[in-house]
């Protein structure tokens, strides 16, 4: 008898314990919230490309490896730090036209590589890429701007979504009539860095456009982060 009388306090208890913390759990308010910052670049990466064809497969092979060496040697002379100069993309293959039997007929080789230079003094872009253009590169594939310290704007980023996200809970929770008293749950949405891209087009009609320096506008990039957080309001 006393054990199903302790047996019938302890669920009496557990039910009890139950029911209060059902009772006790705070409404909640999910909202999502994004940081923008848009800041200067201090760093830009140029791919320059090299392409020589020949009948004679070492001569392929030679121009291209002469022109990228005299590309090197001439970005190193604007100031520009040779851990910040590198090669790769290196391809070689045959290339084919059709005989009047529409065969395939050997027409020679062709080469590509790419020279690839960071350049922290904007200053700079336009003379690497007339320096690489002058020494015989004859593709400007790709130039991006970014950002060194990407952490920090990341971080500061981050703060002004999670700003962002407490300001829409404040203003729901006050029409509302309550407060925001705590969180339930935080989640983060990776950051990303937008940057301005100019293609091989782009990059092109600049160098074409004027014989002198070929002209730069950095612009500016922009870094975005997200969160989504449940706040717990007053009840």
């Amino acid at each position: 008898m006393k054990i199903i009388l302790c047996l019938a306090m302890v669920l009496t208890f557990l039910f009890s314990s139950t029911a209060f913390a059902a009772e006790e759990r705070l409404p909640t308010i999910s909202v999502s919230g994004e940081g923008v910052i848009e800041v200067a670049p201090d760093r830009a990466t140029i791919s320059l490309g090299i392409t020589n064809r020949d009948k004679n497969a070492t001569v392929v092979q030679n121009a291209n490896a002469r022109i990228a060496n005299d590309i090197i040697k001439a970005v190193s002379a604007l100031g520009i730090d040779k851990k910040n100069i590198r090669t790769g993309n290196y391809s070689f293959h045959p290339y084919y036209r059709q005989d009047s039997k529409k065969q395939a007929v050997l027409d020679g080789y062709e080469a590509n590589n790419t020279v690839m230079v960071i350049v922290d003094d904007l200053n700079l872009v336009g003379k690497v890429i007339d320096a690489a253009l002058s020494n015989g590169a004859n593709n400007v594939d790709s130039l991006q701007f970014g950002i060194r310290n990407k952490d920090n704007l990341q971080a500061e980023a981050l703060r002004l979504a999670v700003r962002d996200a407490r300001n829409k809970a404040e203003a729901v929770a006050a029409e509302l009539g309550k407060k925001i008293v705590g969180i339930r749950s935080v989640s983060v949405n990776s950051g990303y860095v937008s940057a301005p891209r100019f293609n091989k087009m782009a990059m092109a009609e600049m160098a074409m456009d004027d014989a002198r320096e070929t002209p730069i506008e950095a612009g500016t990039l922009s870094c975005s982060a997200g969160v989504n957080i449940d706040f717990e309001m007053s009840k």
